[in-house]
């Protein structure tokens, strides 16, 4: 018991106080009756006192008892009496609000419209009821990342008003993370630590369920919501370039069946609109699925998939079942080659899809390009615009200056860390002549011998003193790789390996090659804003809230996430033992330091005012009858 306006000591002398005066004022005669007596006995003998005989018991113990109780009442209504001890204190309660993406899903057994979040705010709401109104609440929104949207508030109208307007988002639920947040809150409060509420289902991912890391809290209770909620969906959807077709992308379509029967369903793929086909699987529960699609286009487009679940009851989370992505233009890289032997160096540049190659004799020379140049072993009076690759060209007429000409050079090495020389490890390559570059602070050298650069980047141009297409080299592995470095180099975009998907938002993985330096990595949104990373077990990590586009940039290698599928869960949570569960009751312990006194000063005055009805009404009835009897006499 506790008393917050007046000390245990103030509260008995003023209620001291009061009950003696109550005391006194009931050892008074309170009645006055009329009797008719004997003239003679009033006679009294002179010199002697007037006989007085005191009342020193109390006539009307009910009354008296009465209204000492409720002056009692009211003593206690005006300090502020509460039940509970230490539990009277002021409290801070979180309170952890579900607004995953899953939350949008149809309510079993509701009305149609209603969905499991309507449930999660109605529980929370219930709860509200019986949070005293001196305890302050926190209202955090928990979806893949805890969102505060209130400071400690006693004003019950601003939690009401944050709960009514919380709404489903785009992530899955990180329920340790969200707890964590709440308990860490709790401890930075100063005031002492309530009850951490959480309301939703409880649906985890795979990597929650098998390592579950849940802060210690004082008092932890649970609003369940039940979502038995029959639901198959499509989990990603991914698309790359054949490797066997030209202009052809291969569609890998995953579904999964979240629900506890066996589904059949059907998978559609539209590309701009045009049907692209039609698969059907048999879902067992639990269980994922996939599909493979092609699409043959070049172009530019959207590329749609659809699932239709087949039979009833129906599908109750429709968010899932539509996923778009949009698939980028297969471009292409025009090279002009001017050579009088076209033979040699057709095997690498036609063995791309990506390459259009054009062979055209050095007579035909111009200097228009569109792409890329190739000059072999020749110097034209005017320079190619644009990237040119120049093969052994006159060392009197050469680009770059030429220092000296070597003849069956030996020790044939190339530069490390350089994207010109990506996967060459090769030493010791045959070549029959090479010039020896001259070389500069800002240019890039690509291979070497030991008097100097033999291969070497400036700007736009890249110079080769020797021709990697004669004499043996032109057998050896180093040559089609050197060939792709160089396509590259002119043309990086044209040449990324481009994979595209589609997939939910939040925690997203992508896999990191292992030759890719990790200085490379970029990260972008499809407004060009720097995400923030992490590298961990050679994939890049990131995380995007909201449904966006994202590319991930590593080396020659770009991934497209088109995240706009919700974020699914993979298990349900199981509630610890300890917890409280369910709205409180009228005796639940939340309760128990619920304020006291209007109900003790409302039944006070009851008491007070039935004393007067009881006993007041009748000593008036009293008095107007003795008054009238006087008046007969």
């Amino acid at each position: 018991m506790e008393l917050l306006n007046l000390t245990l000591g103030q509260f008995l002398i003023t209620f001291g106080g009061v009950a003696a005066v109550a005391v006194a004022l009931y050892l008074l005669d309170r009645t006055k009756k009329r009797h008719v007596v004997s003239t003679l006995r009033f006679w009294v003998t002179p010199g002697q006192p007037a006989p007085v005989s005191r009342n020193r018991r109390i006539q009307q113990k009910v009354s008296f008892l009465m209204q000492l109780l409720g002056m009692l009442l009211l003593m206690l209504a005006i300090a502020e009496f509460q039940f509970g001890g230490g539990f009277s204190k002021r409290r801070d309660h979180v309170l952890v609000l579900d607004s995953s993406a899953w939350m949008s899903a149809a309510l079993p057994g509701g009305a149609k419209g209603t969905t499991l979040m309507d449930a999660a705010r109605a529980n929370a709401l219930g709860w509200l009821r019986a949070v005293p109104p001196t305890d302050r609440v926190l209202v955090v929104r928990a979806d893949g990342l805890a969102t505060p949207v209130t400071a400690w508030e006693v004003d019950h109208r601003k939690i009401l008003r944050a709960i009514l307007e919380t709404t489903p988002g785009s992530t899955a639920l990180n329920l340790s993370q969200n707890l964590e947040f709440a308990r860490d809150m709790q401890r930075r409060s100063g005031a002492e630590s309530g009850e951490i509420v959480y309301s939703g289902p409880g649906r985890i991912s795979a990597r929650e369920a098998t390592s579950p890391n849940l802060p210690e809290m004082p008092a932890f209770r649970v609003l369940n919501v039940d979502d038995a909620v029959e639901n198959c969906g499509i989990r990603s959807v991914g698309a790359r370039h054949s490797e066997s077709k030209q202009g052809v992308w291969e569609v890998l379509v995953r579904a999964r069946n979240y629900g506890r029967r066996t589904r059949t369903v059907s998978i559609t793929l539209n590309y701009g609109h045009a049907p692209q086909g039609n698969h059907t699987l048999d879902l067992p529960p639990g269980e994922d699925k996939e599909t493979l699609f092609e699409v043959n286009s070049r172009a530019a487009g959207i590329l749609e998939a659809r699932l239709y679940l087949q039979g009833s009851p129906g599908d109750g989370f429709a968010a899932d079942n539509y996923a778009s992505l949009e698939l980028p233009e297969q471009r292409t890289l025009h090279v002009v080659v001017y050579t009088d032997q076209p033979a040699a160096l057709k095997p690498a540049l036609e063995s791309d899809p990506r390459v259009r190659a054009e062979y055209r004799p050095k007579s035909a020379y111009t200097p228009d390009n569109d792409g890329l140049v190739v000059l072999d072993r020749f110097r034209p009076e005017t320079a190619p615009k644009g990237k040119a690759f120049w093969i052994d060209p006159p060392s009197d007429r050469s680009p770059i200056t030429v220092k000296e000409r070597v003849e069956h050079p030996e020790g044939l090495r190339w530069v490390p860390d350089q994207p010109l020389t990506q996967g060459l490890r090769a030493r010791n390559s045959q070549i029959e002549s090479t010039s020896v570059l001259q070389t500069q602070s800002d240019d890039i050298r690509v291979a070497e011998i030991d008097q100097g650069a033999v291969m070497m980047a400036r700007g736009d141009t890249l110079v080769a003193g020797f021709n990697p297409f004669a004499g043996s080299m032109r057998y050896e592995l180093s040559v089609p790789i050197l060939v792709g470095n160089i396509l590259r180099w002119a043309s990086l975009d044209t040449f990324r390996d481009i994979d595209v998907g589609t997939q939910s938002a939040g925690a997203v993985s992508s896999p990191l090659p292992t030759t890719v330096d990790r200085k490379s990595v970029k990260v972008l949104t499809e407004t060009g804003t720097i995400l923030p990373f992490n590298i961990r077990d050679r994939a890049v990590q990131f995380f995007a809230g909201e449904p966006t586009r994202v590319r991930v940039l590593s080396g020659t290698a770009e991934r497209v996430y088109s995240l706009t599928l919700p974020e699914m869960w993979d298990a349900k949570w199981t509630t610890p033992k300890d917890a409280r569960r369910g709205i409180p009751a009228w005796n639940d312990t939340l309760r128990r330091n619920q304020i006291l006194w209007p109900w003790l000063a409302i039944l006070g005055i009851g008491l007070l005012v039935a004393e007067w009805v009881l006993y007041g009404s009748y000593r008036l009835s009293r008095l107007h009858v003795v008054a009238r009897r006087e008046e007969a006499a």
